[in-house]
């Protein structure tokens, strides 16, 4: 449960920002506001056991990006989490392209940061796909009105005739 845990962060959008200590610290810090202002006394026990938790919190963030840096292969238990944690599908569509990329590398070996990359690369074309089926168009066609256009043409007709008149040509 915990390498799916793990696995489920590293493949999220979010993986390079570290979400629980960012998100721990606001919460952490909008609570101990509260309580001084409900209370109207400084929470003195409540800060400093906040602050060795949000450490705490902190250090294992760090001891773990530490650890995925030492372990940047891609193990077979790595995999089925990652696999349990976004689908099959997914993690094999990922797999797939990263072969095709790496056809001709005869030692590569899979990485965790290529796959993460790879399986958020899936996500976007698979959301893109859904998007496309529903008929929302990704990129809108422009539409082109046709009497605009006709005044655009006409006012550069008029610009080339007044630049030519300038000039002392007559019009072409």
């Amino acid at each position: 449960m915990l390498d799916r845990f793990v696995a489920r962060l590293e493949v999220s959008r979010t993986y390079p920002c570290p979400v629980v200590s960012i998100l721990t610290f606001w919460a952490g810090l909008i609570a101990l506001t509260v309580v001084d202002k409900v209370t109207g006394t400084t929470p003195v026990v409540a800060s400093r056991l906040y602050a060795v938790a949000w450490a705490l919190v902190v250090g294992l963030e760090l001891g773990r990006d530490v650890w995925v840096q030492r372990h940047r292969y891609a193990s077979p238990r790595w995999l089925q989490a990652v696999d349990a944690a976004v689908g099959h599908e997914v993690t094999v569509h990922a797999l797939a392209a990263l072969i095709r990329q790496h056809e001709h590398e005869l030692d590569y070996v899979v990485t965790r940061s290529d796959l993460r990359i790879e399986v958020q690369a899936e996500r976007v074309r698979r959301r893109e796909a859904a998007r496309r089926a529903e008929g929302f168009r990704l990129v809108e066609a422009p539409v082109i009105d046709a009497a605009q256009v006709a005044r655009d043409e006409e006012r550069r007709r008029r610009a080339r005739e007044r630049r030519a008149a300038r000039q002392g040509r007559a019009p072409a």
